[in-house]
């Protein structure tokens, strides 16, 4: 008898994952406090950390680790470092604690006016297409995000921790939704509520400090859940601004000159959460009903944006996994908005691919036409295990075939 669970590996989209973490999320934040270090079940934890890194659960704990990599500006300069707060926290978005990658630290250096100055890295996450560092450089704590297209970097004096019943202080905010800043003694998990939000977003915490990356934009209002301490509401006067962005790429910006390209800029420039790089995309292919009804997708890099008409729905990045066939693909149902059924989506890496044909078991075919080397093949139901994809060109030709 097979093992039920022996189920293969998929990656859940970015809305289908915030979804979860909050529901997630939502029943943590009724359980009272039991310990001090902590607070969620391991079971929950574990879920959570499946649901914020990709699917995919760490094994090792990545923000314990002891292996204190220094990376630094100067040809001579060391440094040592030492642990500045508690380390267990959430364990999400790929979280690093005492790292960072010369060629990130480079640009974040080059945008800070540095120069040949030791860089003492703190934490670093991702999420989507998008790096936000801590650093300690001298006296200075500087805050770097990096995106394929910018650099947003800011230093200031590196702060004392907060007191009495504060949690932790924002000190840098992004308009790309990031918040990073200094946490109390004691507090290893922080989550983060605008006031749009019931439950908000955990942390990433590490060495005394905490990032979230590419979550909800600023609010006048927040409140900062710390589990050991009550809710802490920010005062508006302690918010800091987004900050300006310190370089940014001189590629050509998306086409908004066409209707996709309005629609699909219009979209992503809008979109809460924010979409990183939003003015750099290549409108794909499009499903319109009418002005009220319609999906589009488009390219960012290699993954995938897709943006729908309902208000509700906000855009979404949709990184899609490498392979050697003739087209990358995701499964379309759980992407959210509209009142249109979608199976699959996806980019054409193959340039003469066509057309993408899904067969279901016992269903019919649904063909999609590649538009601008994109797709969106309609229908009810996801494709089940066993459908087949055919893949081609515009002779009709077959030039891929196989299972998913």
């Amino acid at each position: 008898m097979s093992d039920p669970f022996d189920l293969p590996e998929r990656e859940l989209p970015e809305p289908v994952r915030r979804a979860a973490l909050r529901r997630v999320m939502t029943e943590i934040a009724h359980e009272p406090p039991r310990r001090k270090s902590g607070l969620v079940p391991l079971l929950i934890a574990a879920s959570v950390v499946v649901l914020m890194a990709g699917a995919t659960i760490v094994t090792t704990t990545v923000l314990g680790n002891n292996d204190h990599k220094i990376n630094t500006a100067g040809p001579s300069a060391t440094t040592t470092t030492s642990a500045g707060g508690r380390e267990n926290g959430f364990d999400l978005f790929h979280a690093q604690r005492d790292w960072g990658t010369s060629e990130e630290m480079g640009r974040c250096a080059e945008a800070d006016n540095r120069g040949n100055s030791t860089w003492v890295p703190l934490l670093r996450v991702e999420r989507n297409n998008l790096v936000a560092l801590l650093y300690r450089v001298g006296n200075d704590m500087v805050f770097c995000q990096l995106t394929p297209k910018t650099v947003t970097a800011k230093s200031a004096p590196y702060p004392a921790p907060p007191t009495g019943s504060v949690p932790a202080k924002i000190l840098f905010i992004t308009a790309e939704g990031t918040y990073a800043g200094v946490t109390a003694p004691g507090i290893d998990n922080l989550v983060i509520m605008p006031s749009n939000s019931v439950v908000g977003e955990p942390s990433a915490i590490g060495n005394g400090v905490f990032i979230l990356p590419n979550s909800y934009k600023r609010t006048d209002t927040m409140t900062l859940r710390g589990f050991t301490v009550p809710d802490y509401g920010v005062p508006k006067a302690d918010l800091p601004q987004p900050l300006p962005v310190s370089q940014q790429s001189g590629d050509p910006r998306g086409d908004r000159s066409s209707a996709a390209g309005q629609r699909l800029g219009d979209c992503l420039s809008g979109s809460n959460p924010p979409v990183a790089d939003a003015d750099w995309y290549a409108p794909g292919a499009s499903i319109v009903v009418d002005s009220k009804d319609w999906i589009q997708v488009g390219v960012q890099g290699g993954s995938l944006v897709w943006c729908t008409s309902d208000p509700n729905a906000p855009a979404a990045y949709v990184p899609l996994a490498p392979t050697t066939h003739s087209i990358q693909w995701t499964s379309a149902t759980k992407l959210g908005g509209a009142n249109i059924a979608t199976q699959l989506a996806g980019i054409a890496s193959n340039p003469d691919a066509a057309t993408v044909t899904v067969q279901a078991p016992g269903m019919e075919a649904r063909t999609a036409a590649i538009d601008h080397g994109t797709f969106i093949v309609t229908g009810t139901g996801p494709p089940v295990g066993g459908s087949n994809v055919i893949v081609k060109d515009s002779n009709g030709t077959v030039l891929d075939q196989f299972t998913i």
